[in-house]
């Protein structure tokens, strides 16, 4: 399976800056909740965050590319996948379009560790895991 849609807004006037156009803090918020998405298709809801496992990815890193100017009004949606997997984190891609052309507007890398939420430090991938991940690998 490739990369999968996490993510779809129209873009308020509230989420842009002076310039007018979509204000940096609202790219990374919409990466966050797509990474939400992501996590949730591996088996990392809610449910195995809060209760369940106790674990979830946390990001360490990010590489963006702005490609085009996000609009009000804008409709625009994620998609995200899987470049690499390790012992204990994983490379995440983004691609943000906008949903009327489909035209690339930002792309973002993320490389984020399996963090267990009781003792706050990296854990280990574990095959059942991995083998959810392995279904959304994309390559670049």
């Amino acid at each position: 399976m490739p990369a999968i849609e996490t993510f779809r807004r129209i873009v308020d006037p509230a989420d842009c800056d002076m310039l007018g156009h979509m204000n940096i803090s609202r790219y990374f918020a919409c990466v966050s909740d797509a990474g939400l998405g992501l996590m949730t298709a591996f088996g990392l809801g809610q449910d195995q965050i809060i209760g369940g496992r106790r674990q979830a990815f946390a990001v360490v890193h990010f590489d963006t590319t702005f490609h085009k100017e996000v609009l009000p009004g804008d409709w625009i949606y994620i998609r995200s996948g899987v470049g690499e997997i390790g012992n204990r984190s994983c490379t995440i891609r983004h691609e943000m379009h906008r949903a009327t052309d489909d035209a690339l507007l930002f792309e973002a890398t993320a490389k984020a560790v399996l963090m267990d939420l009781e003792t706050r430090r990296a854990t280990p991938i574990d095959e059942g895991l991995r083998e959810q991940m392995e279904r959304f690998m994309v390559t670049t």
